[in-house]
């Protein structure tokens, strides 16, 4: 009996430790609580089971919300009370107004698995190094460097339409099916092996060469099971890998990064008066060449931008393209109109003014990273439209915004799912009807807002507008709209790839004559 009685009391204890603080956000009474709270685990636990990442987590509290009116709502990380906020006031007071109480960004870096990782500002806590780290990086991408990349970015399309040329030959159809995301990575691998590491990626090689820099940089962000449990304890308990040395880059990736770059650096030291316009001499120019871990995180801040979600990005508006022809026509016919019938050139890519709009309501309708994680850094209280209280956040409480939800809301978009570049036209913008802390985030926003920004809108305008001058862009019946997300990633993935079928635009017009 007394066994019985201290088994009761242990499990009563237990019971009482484990959710002592699931009654936080009830104790907060604007603030309803999402349904499916477990003991312990909070609302993490289909996260446990490897079917859904923190972002998504966030996109499913937005829509699930107990009163659809509600401005936020409460979730739980494991015993920690986390925010999903579900009214823009609530994100721009987060990430522009009140920003000293939400500077850093939730995920975190242990720097003794991830030393290199460490030094890039996304992951940087401390205000002052922050600064300095996003200073650094933005002076890599003023807008002269912009232009000396660009003339490598047009030399690497040339080598993708090649790629595509020599499918098109082989086909016997004379289309090309293609999945984007992996034609687009080699498109991104290339640019950042050519203009941060001086070397040819292989990228578009007809097969894949163990060792080049495409096979080592291939997959270091795909969803795979591996992938997604490394990427929880990297994130989530930086002190486990710490301790058990679980690292977000590979060390074999890193020990090829700096050896590449070492090599570099002799070659470039045998020939002083040589002195290529490329990223990564705009790295050399700003710091001590002797400081190789320094030069390493600069170019891997580099890759990190370009590589993964600028090759999502494009993957996901070709895909828009191909399923919408009449604004595939329409921005065709504004690409040439831009670029006179010549080559294209930096300014005018720059005066596509009506492929940036595409490429933005690309980015609404699917944005590569569909949630922002922020932690409270001191003690702070959000307030509703009415600037009545909603609720206090203490240091180290957590706030989700869910930027693929707040992006394809009705209540802030007419016809939410359909593609419609006018949208981010001038005239809206004039008239008010887009505020950006509602109806677009996918760079972010305020002092923390992506620094590669102008770089990847760059990448992905002249691959779509090098593409639109060759090819039609048709649907592939691989991929149905809407697309099936891979939801255990912290990245937007499509369940089986991302399709689109090529054909040469000549042969169009031939058939239609």
């Amino acid at each position: 009996m007394l066994l019985l009685l201290g088994a009761i009391l242990a499990l009563t204890c237990l019971y009482w430790y484990l959710t002592r603080t699931h009654d936080h956000w009830a104790k907060q009474k604007n603030v309803p609580t999402l349904p499916g709270c477990w003991p312990g685990v909070g609302h993490m636990l289909p996260s446990l089971l490897m079917r859904e990442s923190l972002d998504y987590l966030a996109d499913r509290a937005y829509r699930e919300a107990p009163g659809q009116d509600a401005s936020a709502v409460g979730i739980y990380f494991m015993r920690k009370p986390m925010l999903v906020l579900r009214h823009p006031d609530l994100v721009k007071q987060v990430l522009q107004s009140d920003f000293a109480s939400f500077h850093y960004n939730g995920r975190q870096i242990n720097p003794k698995a991830d030393a290199i990782l460490a030094k890039n500002p996304f992951f940087i806590h401390d205000m002052q190094a922050w600064r300095e780290s996003r200073a650094r990086v933005v002076g890599h991408l003023s807008g002269k460097k912009l232009s000396c990349l660009f003339a490598i970015a047009r030399n690497v399309c040339e080598k993708m339409t090649a790629f595509i040329e020599r499918r098109l030959a082989e086909s016997k159809v004379q289309e090309y099916e293609a999945e984007l995301k992996k034609l687009f990575v080699r498109y991104t691998g290339e640019m950042v092996a050519n203009s941060a590491f001086e070397v040819e990626g292989r990228c578009f090689a007809d097969e894949r060469e163990p060792g080049s820099f495409h096979a080592v940089a291939e997959g270091l962000f795909e969803p795979s099971l591996a992938n997604v449990v490394k990427q929880a304890v990297v994130f989530f308990l930086p002190e486990l890998a710490g301790f058990a040395d679980v690292r977000f880059l590979p060390r074999s990736a890193e020990d090829f990064f700096r050896e590449t770059l070492l090599s570099i650096l002799r070659h470039r030291r045998e020939q002083p008066a040589r002195k290529p316009d490329d990223f990564l001499q705009f790295v050399l120019d700003t710091n001590d060449e002797d400081d190789i871990e320094s030069i390493v995180a600069d170019l891997l801040i580099y890759h990190t931008d370009v590589y993964e979600t600028s090759s999502l990005t494009l993957a996901f508006f070709v895909y828009q393209l191909a399923r919408n022809p009449e604004e595939q026509a329409k921005i065709r016919r504004h690409v040439r109109d831009a670029s006179g019938g010549q080559p294209i050139t930096y300014e005018s890519l720059k005066a596509m003014g009506y492929l940036e709009q595409a490429v933005y309501e690309s980015l609404r309708l699917i944005a590569p990273t569909p949630a922002l994680y922020k932690r409270c850094s001191r003690e702070t209280t959000l307030r509703g439209e009415d600037g009545a209280e909603l609720c206090r956040l203490r240091p180290g409480d957590g706030v989700l915004i869910p930027v693929q939800a707040l992006q394809n809301d009705s209540r802030y978009w007419s016809e939410p799912e359909a593609f419609r570049p006018d949208r981010f036209g001038p005239e809206q913008q004039l008239a008010g009807e887009r505020n950006r802390y509602q109806m677009f985030l996918a760079f972010g926003e305020g002092p923390r807002m992506c620094v590669g920004m102008r770089l990847g809108l760059m990448l992905v305008k002249l691959a779509a507008a090098q593409l639109l001058l060759r090819y039609r862009l048709a649907p592939s019946a691989k991929s149905p709209w809407p697309l099936e997300m891979d939801r255990t990633s912290f990245l937007a993935y499509a369940k089986g790839g991302v399709w689109a079928t090529f054909r040469r635009l000549e042969e169009e017009e031939e058939e239609a004559a």
